[in-house]
């Protein structure tokens, strides 16, 4: 099992301090590099445009570079690009992904996305329904920029780019391995198709994720590219705060998750039932549904949330059931996400460490037993 981390450059509610984006974005290379010290293999930084307080990451290569040059083992992930030429002009990916890979000494993980809110989608002049086509083409003529001298060009539905020499070319070859975000099995059979790996961002872990693993493994298995492009990795997400205790973990996670959730509801909600996020219309109110529920049971959201295995907020033997539940899928790699909603940075680093020292052997432990 690898353990990976997850950034949206998160600035939370406002009002925020006195240079509140600025400390925000060295902070996370501090956690960064704690991660990297505690036993994380991954780091992941998303791109997302225009939401404010949720996500001020629009330039995920930015702070990657930059990362790369504070750590040295540790794997750098975008978490995703945008691939939708709107977004990014494929060339311009290309070129910035080998870069990166060089920066890194070979560490690059490629991540790859369309966007799901109609703030970032309309802003860029993108109609839904075109979206998951435009990543296609994008995603299938990247790895050939990499490899081709010259890249041939294409006459595509959506691209349309000339021959050209693509300069630089990546240290891993035949390129960085490529990722896919996912949650419905549309996307997990999509990705299984195309050898990429899922980063699966779903509300709930067994019930709801164990079916969509066996589409994306059995579909991974019709795969017609040589195994070397083939990116075989299931990766689960679920938000973390760890801190001594059960008491204070909720006191300083519990409204930063509560926030977050809210927002993601929210922000979802603006694709819903348009072309090509038609499964929304029926994901988002049946995960909504679900929580209401455990609401009901519990009293409190955030117990509704752990039930889920949405979260993970507790002391490291809380952390640690959540964590080992995930653990006993079938999946290769376990991202949480510490910097979320407001917390403060110290609050921050707490949990990371915590986690990185008491949750991450003992899951490993105890994996090494079952088997």
């Amino acid at each position: 099992m690898k353990y990976g981390m997850l950034w949206e450059m998160q600035l939370g509610p406002r009002p925020w301090s006195e240079g509140a984006e600025f400390h925000h974005y060295w902070d996370a290379i501090e956690q960064a590099k704690l991660a990297e010290r505690v036993g994380f293999d991954y780091l992941w930084h998303v791109e997302h445009h225009f939401l404010t307080e949720y996500s001020h990451g629009s330039s995920p290569e930015v702070w990657l570079s930059a990362v790369a040059q504070h750590t040295e083992r540790i794997r750098i992930g975008h978490g995703v690009v945008l691939l939708p030429p709107n977004f990014n002009p494929t060339f311009h990916v290309a070129e910035r992904v080998a870069a990166l890979d060089i920066l890194s000494k070979g560490r690059v993980e490629f991540g790859t996305g369309r966007a799901a809110t109609a703030s970032e989608l309309e802003a860029y002049g993108i109609e839904p329904g075109d979206a998951r086509g435009m990543w296609l083409e994008a995603l299938q003529e990247i790895p050939k920029m990499w490899r081709d001298e010259p890249y041939p060009g294409i006459d595509g539905t959506y691209l349309k780019l000339p021959s050209r020499e693509v300069w630089p070319k990546p240290v891993q070859r035949p390129g960085p391995p490529m990722w896919m975000a996912a949650s419905s099995p549309e996307s997990f059979e999509i990705a299984g198709r195309n050898g990429l790996g899922v980063l699966a961002f779903i509300i709930g872990h067994a019930e709801k994720l164990t079916p969509l693993i066996e589409v994306y493994r059995d579909a991974i298995k019709q795969c017609p590219k040589p195994p070397e492009e083939i990116n075989n990795q299931m990766a689960a997400y679920v938000l973390t705060h760890c801190a001594e205790s059960r008491d204070e973990a909720r006191a300083v996670g519990g409204p930063a998750i509560e926030w977050y959730s809210a927002n993601v509801f929210q922000l979802f909600s603006t694709v819903s039932g348009k072309p090509g996020y038609e499964i929304y219309a029926k994901m988002l109110p049946e995960d909504a549904a679900d929580i209401e529920r455990l609401v009901a049971k519990y009293g409190n959201v955030i117990d509704a949330l752990i039930d889920l295995g949405v979260i993970s907020v507790g002391s490291p033997d809380e952390c640690l059931n959540t964590i080992n539940s995930f653990a006993a899928l079938d999946i290769d790699q376990i991202i949480t996400s510490h910097a979320i909603g407001g917390i403060p940075h110290d609050k921050v680093m707490r949990s990371i460490e915590l986690f990185g020292s008491e949750v991450i052997p003992r899951v490993a432990s105890s994996c090494s037993v079952s088997a």
